[in-house]
């Protein structure tokens, strides 16, 4: 299985669409992730369009959307339990180990919020951030995730090549 994970679009303040390289990578998962801050449900609309969608609300989002999602999501994909949340409800340093504490069981976690990609095995779990690839703020470069599920866990940060 292969899983397109992105955050923090922001749009349409952070650009006014998600940008074309992005959603041709997205053609070819056979899941999407999103953790939050779509900003407006349009921009949602045009993910599912492509595949299924699993997504959270993040604190940037409009009233109506926050209504609409939830604020965390577990479900099993491939085998493994992926757990998914925005982020914004730890503050400081301690991210890691509040998300670890509340999905104990999960085998995947994938987070936003900090705009920062991060990738890396703790605990036994993956903790996956895509960054953004629309709004980097201190960041570098544009970026979005891709997990590959098969015997192994293999998980992916992207750098966008087109500016957003």
């Amino acid at each position: 299985m292969r899983i397109g994970v992105i955050s923090d679009t922001h749009l349409p303040n952070a650009g006014q669409d998600l940008p074309e390289e992005l959603i041709a990578e997205l053609r070819n998962v056979d899941l999407i992730i999103h953790a939050g801050d779509h900003c407006e449900e349009r921009y949602l609309n045009k993910l599912k369009s492509i595949t299924e969608v699993k997504t959270v609300a993040g604190n940037r989002d409009s009233y109506p959307l926050q209504k609409k999602l939830k604020d965390k999501l577990t479900f099993e994909a491939a085998g493994q339990k992926i757990s998914v949340i925005h982020g914004h409800q730890f503050r400081g340093k301690n991210i890691l180990q509040g998300l670890n504490y509340t999905f104990v069981d999960s085998d995947i976690i994938v987070f936003g919020h900090t705009h920062r990609p991060f990738n890396e095995r703790l605990s036994d779990k993956l903790f996956f951030n895509p960054g953004s690839p629309t709004d980097k703020r201190l960041e570098k470069n544009y970026t979005f995730g891709i997990i590959e599920i098969e015997e192994e866990i293999k998980a992916e940060i992207k750098i966008l090549k087109e500016e957003s």
